[in-house]
């Protein structure tokens, strides 16, 4: 392997809907960047992704890749369950890697990934794009700021009426290790903490369920393989940190509501914010007043684009991208806890 100061050549692990929707397209646009080949376990998928994005290399077999080619980073846009070893695989190959969310299907599997990547002295990023989006960014500005004080509760909506994935292996819990909260909430739970400054989650109480799932429905993506359903719903969970704070999260692909929503609220000792979409409500003489922005920086920019151009930068800049690993196994860790408390049907300790 062979790091230039202006060029990258990554290779991509996975030719799926994931790659072609977000990874293939922003990294193939990126000026430092060469796309020097791709892997997948179906050929035809490989050969038609290389042919579409014009790149040489082809293999279905990752290491092979990781052999073969001169790379400097992989990108990892498997399945849930293989995220873990191709990520450990290319780590150990001496590569810098942005795998997809979630980080892998449990915390030990992401203390081995950030324990490879430790032992490597490589990048390991995780593909939280929202944490790209302007709003978000600029959340994390008003918060760096001040300007809330001390947050100590926050409510994290990713509700969906419906929105069931109909395609690849969304529901099925061997390959994904969850549904709706691992799939979707997962991003909203992932930004509330890095807004919150991700303190240490010490109890998890949670319930999921599956009963729109395990029958046909009406879907506007498609009816979804219900007969394989093997994964939750819907999920709901109280979290207490060790600083004080709480959080109550919900999250859904499939839920009788009046429409789909998704948001962040933050409360804090001086002001409170609505992340999506952006607004601050605070006291402010004798009144109560809400602010939002009139303008932002990035509102027209696609969240792809920014996390292609931080993973980059922060290969070729020597600095942690903003996405870091240890903080993804935060995420990881919660998502489990919600699991198991679903299942033990109790509060789940951590920490």
């Amino acid at each position: 392997m062979t790091t230039s100061t202006t060029t990258i050549n990554v290779g991509i692990v996975g030719a799926g809907n994931i790659a072609r929707g977000r990874h293939l397209p922003c990294f193939k646009k990126h000026p430092n960047v060469r796309l020097v080949a791709i892997s997948d376990v179906v050929a035809d998928l490989a050969a038609s992704a290389a042919q579409e994005y014009e790149i040489p290399g082809i293999y279905t077999d990752y290491r092979d890749m990781f052999e073969k080619e001169h790379l400097d980073a992989a990108i990892i846009c498997t399945p849930n369950k293989f995220h873990a070893p191709a990520s450990i695989a290319a780590l150990e190959a001496g590569l810098h890697v942005l795998c997809e969310k979630p980080m892998a299907l449990d915390p030990a599997e992401g203390r081995a990934m950030l324990d490879a990547a430790n032992k490597a002295g490589k990048i390991l990023s995780i593909a939280f794009h929202y944490r790209h989006m302007a709003n978000v960014r600029a959340a994390r500005r008003i918060v760096d700021s001040g300007e809330l004080g001390d947050i100590y509760m926050v409510r994290v909506h990713a509700l969906r009426r419906r929105g069931v994935p109909s395609w690849g292996t969304f529901v099925q819990k061997h390959i994904q290790g969850g549904g709706a909260m691992i799939d979707f909430g997962v991003h909203l739970l992932d930004t509330a903490l890095w807004l919150m400054g991700n303190p240490q989650p010490v109890e998890v109480c949670a319930s999921i369920s599956q009963r729109l799932g395990k029958a046909p429905n009406v879907n506007p993506w498609g009816q979804w393989n219900y007969q394989e359903f093997t994964v939750e719903d819907q999920a709901a969970a109280f979290v207490r940190f060790a600083n004080g704070a709480s959080m109550l999260l919900e999250c859904s692909w499939a839920l009788n509501i009046p429409e789909s929503y998704e948001n962040i609220s933050l409360s804090g000792t001086d002001a409170g914010m609505e992340v999506f979409p952006l607004k601050v409500n605070k006291a402010h003489l004798d009144m109560l007043t809400s602010w939002k922005p009139d303008w932002m920086p990035g509102e027209r920019d696609n969240p792809g684009d920014v996390q292609a151009a931080d993973f980059v930068s922060a290969i070729l800049e020597g600095r942690q991208p903003v996405s870091q690993a240890h903080q993804a196994l935060q995420t990881t860790e919660i998502v489990d806890a919600i699991y198991r408390s679903a299942e033990a049907g109790a509060a789940i300790r951590l920490g």
